[in-house]
C-alpha cells in the first residue's frame, strides 16, 4: 500500500504532482512523475491532501502523475487488476471510489466539518451517500503511539501544525 501526496486530484483519481498548467509551459513546476505511474499500476494507492481546495480538487488534473479509473478502464485487465485508488484523505474528510461509476464519494467528514464545506471545497460533483459518517477520532493509544512512537520528535507538525 503506497501514500502519496498530491497537488491535484480529480473525480476520477487522477493524480498530478509533476505540474501546474500545460505541462509544455507549466506556470509552476512541481515534484514531478517520480514513482507515481508505476506505483499506481501496481499497488494500492491512497493520497493524502492536506489543504482541501477548489485548486487541489480539480475537475481535470493539468498533468496525469497517477492514473485514475479512467486512464486504467483502456488498459490490460493485469493493470486493471491491481489498480486501486482506496483512500483520499484531506483535513476535511475521508474519499474513496467504491461505486459503479468510479467516482469520488465522501466517506467521512472529520470532527467540525460539515458536508457543505466539503462540497463547497471541491472543484467537481462529489458522490454523496445518503448518510455521511463523521471520522472517528483517534483513541488514546493511538494518539500515543504517534506522538511517542512514530514521530516522537514531532515532525508532523510541520504538515498538520499543532
Amino acid at each position: 500500500h503506497v501514500v502519496m501526496g498530491a497537488s491535484q486530484i480529480d473525480a476520477r483519481g487522477n493524480q498530478n504532482l509533476a505540474a501546474i498548467g500545460d505541462w509544455r509551459r507549466p506556470r509552476a513546476q512541481l515534484l514531478g512523475l517520480r514513482g507515481a505511474p508505476g506505483n499506481l499500476v501496481n499497488h494500492v494507492t491512497s493520497y493524502w491532501v492536506p489543504n482541501h481546495s477548489p485548486r487541489t480538487f480539480v475537475p481535470s488534473v493539468d498533468v496525469v502523475s497517477g492514473p485514475g479509473y479512467d486512464r486504467v478502464a483502456g488498459l490490460s485487465a493485469a493493470v486493471r487488476a491491481n489498480h486501486e485508488v482506496r483512500r483520499v484523505v484531506s483535513n476535511l474528510g475521508v474519499f474513496d471510489f467504491a461505486n459503479d461509476e468510479r467516482r469520488m464519494q465522501v466517506v467521512s467528514v472529520h470532527p467540525g466539518v460539515t458536508v457543505d464545506q466539503v462540497v463547497e471545497a471541491t472543484g467537481f460533483e462529489l458522490v454523496l451517500p445518503e448518510v455521511v459518517d463523521e471520522t472517528p477520532r483517534p483513541t488514546d493509544e493511538e494518539l500515543r503511539l504517534i506522538r511517542e512512537v512514530i514521530d516522537p520528535r514531532g515532525l508532523r507538525r510541520a504538515e498538520f501544525g499543532g
